[in-house]
């Protein structure tokens, strides 16, 4: 009897511990995720692993805490993944990651991007996502969802951030002969440096007419 009393008893506290348990739609999450992107414009996905991701993975792989490190590369894009230890200090590790970074640097190719540092954060993941089609055309789309949506929710108190993805972006793209590439004497990434340094748009001060001040801009 005094034995099916106090299992009584346990059963009664569960249930009633159950009721009362508080639930957290967002509880904080410790992150163990840092992602480090680097940028080459022009480079092939093979000049990108060579030149970049074997040479940031070859100095990350010494992070204190380190427990998984992989690399994605692609057409002017490095991305290395690393995922630590649970219970790490997320933003001791990621102040390892950059004094790893600092060390590396200049052995990066000419051209390449800083190498940027991402950290995983669940408070920094979207909540919402939103689909939009319409008859209009795809920049007139952009537009729509820029005045209508994008901006009066970044108004509401309480929202983060807003962006829009999916409209094409323009762009040109360059075809090249490898065979006049060879006869020329020239390179990838040289084209791409001419290219860069014949589209420019730099700001070269400002002028005042009257009351009114314009700045100016070169375009070369």
């Amino acid at each position: 009897m005094t034995t099916a009393l106090v299992f009584v008893a346990i059963a009664i506290f569960g249930i009633y511990s159950l009721m009362n348990l508080s639930i957290n739609q967002l509880p904080d999450m410790e992150t163990n995720f840092i992602m480090v992107l680097t940028s080459y414009p022009g480079a092939s996905a093979e000049d990108i692993e060579t030149n970049i991701s074997k040479t940031l993975e070859n100095t990350l792989n010494a992070v204190p805490d380190l427990k998984h490190l992989s690399s994605t590369s692609r057409e002017n894009t490095s991305v290395i993944s690393m995922e630590f230890e649970s219970g790490i200090d997320i933003e001791e590790a990621t102040n390892n990651v950059r004094d790893k970074l600092d060390m590396v640097r200049n052995y990066l190719p000419d051209g390449a991007t800083n190498p940027v540092i991402f950290k995983f954060n669940a408070e920094d993941m979207p909540i919402m996502l939103l689909s939009v089609t319409a008859k209009e055309s795809l920049p007139a789309l952009e537009k729509i969802i820029d005045d209508r949506i994008t901006t009066p929710l970044a108004r509401v108190s309480g929202v983060g951030t807003v962006s829009a993805s999916g409209a094409p972006k323009r762009e040109i793209q360059v075809y090249v002969d490898p065979n006049k590439l060879e006869a020329y004497n020239l390179t990838i990434e040289s084209i791409s440096a001419t290219l860069m340094y014949e589209n420019q748009n730099i700001p070269s001060g400002y002028l005042d007419i009257g009351s009114n001040t314009y700045n100016l801009r070169v375009e070369k």
